[in-house]
């Protein structure tokens, strides 16, 4: 299972910023374009992390980059162009809406009984 969403988009962001082709990418990185355009379009699909270390090197990434994103689902400072710190505030304010948001809910569960 992995956050293909979250892939697709580090992907398509880097190939614009590296202003990359998909032709390009996959003969740089030895991925089919066809898969090459399934992980583009997020498409759930059980990826060998060959391929996904393949695409992160031809992207200029580190090679299990695009796996943690998979994992995670998030994208770190290596293709936003921000610094590791503003990264780590902008995961702890997701973080604190989650919880935010749970408070809610148990709030209104409370007011609903």
């Amino acid at each position: 299972m992995g956050n293909w969403p979250a892939v697709a988009k580090v992907i398509n962001e880097r190939m614009t910023t590296l202003g990359l082709t998909q032709k390009k990418l996959a003969e740089v990185s030895r991925v089919s374009t066809a898969t090459l355009r399934q992980i583009q379009h997020g498409q759930d699909k059980n990826r060998q992390p060959a391929v996904l270390t393949a695409i992160s090197r031809a992207l200029d990434l580190p090679d299990g980059y695009l796996q943690e994103v998979a994992d995670q689902g998030r994208a770190s400072a290596v293709t936003s162009g921000e610094s590791a710190t503003v990264v780590e505030l902008r995961e702890q304010l997701a973080d604190l809406r989650e919880r935010v948001a749970s408070i809610e809910s148990r709030l209104n569960q409370i007011r609903s009984d």
